[in-house]
């Protein structure tokens, strides 16, 4: 990692159901951590996440993976999809406490199935269509005329209701 001095997870989607993360527990926390709870606690402690969902602005802890001590990333399998999540990075004590080293950033998990939305238009950017920014040249090469675009405007759902039958191709 480019900077040891601090700890730090980081997430990345992998799909609608996985998350990779990865992190590093820098030296420094683990003296800080040594110095407050003692060397012995460090040692006897477990190395865990804690998987947290948020919704409406409230986390909630969804899960805790017990980690091995060794590992410096690790796959998180959720059993639901479109969720926002984070993940806080520590050690359970001996007596069951949890202490945090590092939280990471939030992310959200795409839904697993096609959206229900029926009013969702999609618009046909093949070759028969010039979209309205592209690279393309801007005059026809004929008549040098700037912005000729011939065909049927690409933007059918702009005039309101879509209509198949009005466009030509």
């Amino acid at each position: 990692m480019l900077n040891d001095d601090k700890s730090s997870i980081v997430l990345l989607v992998q799909n609608a159901h996985n998350v990779f993360c990865y992190f590093n527990i820098s030296p420094i926390s683990i003296k800080e951590f040594q110095d407050r709870y003692g060397e012995n606690e460090w040692r006897n402690s477990k190395p865990v996440l804690k998987v947290c969902m948020v919704s409406n602005g409230i986390a909630s802890e969804v899960k805790m993976i017990y980690i091995d001590a060794f590992a410096d990333n690790w796959y998180i399998h959720m059993d639901k999809d479109d969720m926002d999540l984070f993940v806080k990075i520590g050690r359970v004590l001996t007596d069951d406490t949890f202490v945090c080293l590092a939280v990471s950033n939030t992310v959200t998990t795409p839904r697993e199935n096609q959206s229900s939305d029926s009013a969702v238009y999609y618009v046909d950017v093949s070759t028969d269509f010039l979209a309205p920014n592209s690279m393309l040249p801007k005059c026809d090469e004929k008549s040098n005329n700037p912005n000729v675009h011939k065909e049927p405007k690409p933007y059918p759902f702009a005039e309101g209701k879509k209509k198949l039958e009005n466009i030509q191709i």
